[in-house]
């Protein structure tokens, strides 16, 4: 019998992700996990679900870490931004998202997905099970910089000129990202680096996200095209529209900025050389 590799993840990693922006779309090709259990020969058990935040990436792993611990031969872990929040319904067995938690802010949401992350590694190192963690998106970034609506709602507003495409941060991010980022380091002790890919997961201090090595532009093209949003709030928003951040033969459309089958081939294919 073959062993298990088991995947957690948001829409990056899942393996039933339809398009908000193209409904018609078939997007059933393979995501990452099934590719990357084919190259180790093993059978993939994969629990991405778009919308999920961390919460919902470790209790499902963690579930199923439980019953099949045994079967598993290796456990992916593609975290996603921290302001997401999960919460359960109708007796445990449903799960729902919201985009972000409404109580709270940004350091207690870090913290909260460091101890995710911290507890995972216990569990698999405490089974013997082997395991890589890595973030599949920017853990704060994003929310940092103004959070962008979802790729459904740009594209339904994208002819009223009014329509506020991102969140406001609602502190000073230029103060606020140094403290994140000292939060982190002070995590980093108790983090097996040598089995989290891309730690400590931002570019500032070293590290990257998966996203960001893979379907996105390089960080030189990105600060030149930054430049140029910086201009006019219109450009920005033309930029956006256009996809600017990302490869398009690596995403979906320029309205839907998820992996496309190519896409999440080069994503299979980067964590794969990173196994070792």
């Amino acid at each position: 019998m073959k062993k298990i590799l088991l995947a957690g993840g948001c829409s990056m990693t899942d393996p039933n992700y339809i398009s908000g922006v193209h409904p018609e779309m078939d997007c059933s090709w393979p995501k990452w996990p099934e590719l990357l259990a084919k190259k180790l020969d093993m059978d993939s058990i994969n629990l991405g679900t778009c919308g999920a935040g961390n919460e919902y990436i470790y209790s499902s792993l963690l579930e199923k870490i439980l019953k099949k611990k045994d079967q598993i031969g290796l456990v992916m872990v593609g975290w996603t931004q921290c302001q997401r929040k999960d919460f359960q319904v109708r007796h445990l067995g449903h799960w729902k998202q919201k985009r972000f938690d409404p109580d709270g802010d940004v350091f207690g949401w870090l913290i909260k997905t460091l101890r995710y992350m911290i507890s995972l590694q216990l569990v698999c190192e405490n089974y013997n099970i082997p395991y890589k963690q890595f973030q599949m998106i920017n853990l704060f970034e994003g929310w940092l910089n103004g959070l962008y609506k979802t790729d459904e709602e740009l594209f339904t507003n994208r002819n009223d000129p009014n329509y506020e495409f991102q969140y406001r941060y609602p502190g000073d991010r230029d103060k606020d990202r140094p403290k994140l980022q000292k939060i982190l380091m002070d995590y980093e002790p108790y983090i097996n680096a040598k089995n989290f890919i891309g730690w400590p997961t931002t570019y500032n201090l070293g590290g990257y996200c998966i996203e960001d090595k893979t379907i996105r532009k390089t960080r030189k093209e990105l600060t030149e095209l930054w430049k140029i949003s910086l201009t006019s709030k219109k450009k920005e928003r033309e930029l956006i529209e256009k996809g600017y951040e990302y490869q398009k033969e690596l995403v979906v459309s320029d309205w839907d900025q998820h992996p496309n089958e190519k896409g999440q081939q080069k994503i299979a294919e980067f964590l794969y050389d990173r196994l070792g």
